[in-house]
């Protein structure tokens, strides 16, 4: 049983790793206020940026099933709620990515707003779990 915890612990650090590195990465490419980088961004947004915010709360639940009396700790509760605002950005902001103009100024800084609290968030729960 300790070889499953710790594969699911591996993958869940290594989604955390990758969703944080990806919104790094498209906030940086969104600070160069290029319109062609939507292309790229919409790449990565799917094909790494999706995968890691659904597989982060999977490798969760598998680890709270393996060892249930994390749950007593209130700082995994509170990463756990914060976990679910970071995704919910994630997903707003490529809401916006797929479905709404971003030349219009206003959608790219609605846009742009959602990617970075994403970030902020993200950077929140590696501040508990880095405390922790």
């Amino acid at each position: 049983m300790e070889l499953y915890y710790t594969l699911n612990k591996v993958l869940h650090l290594l989604g955390m790793a990758s969703w944080f590195g990806v919104a790094l990465a498209i906030s940086i490419i969104l600070s160069k206020k290029d319109d062609s980088d939507h292309a790229l961004v919409l790449d990565l947004s799917t094909k790494v940026e999706m995968p890691a915010s659904f597989f982060i709360p999977l490798t969760g639940v598998l680890m709270m099933i393996d060892n249930t009396n994390l749950l007593y700790d209130g700082w995994i509760q509170l990463k756990i709620a914060i976990g679910l605002i970071a995704i919910a950005f994630t997903h707003i902001s490529r809401a916006y990515l797929i479905h709404k103009d971003l030349s219009n100024a206003i959608t790219l800084q609605k846009f742009i707003f959602y990617r970075n609290m994403c970030l902020a968030v993200l950077t929140v729960i590696l501040i508990i779990v880095g405390y922790k």
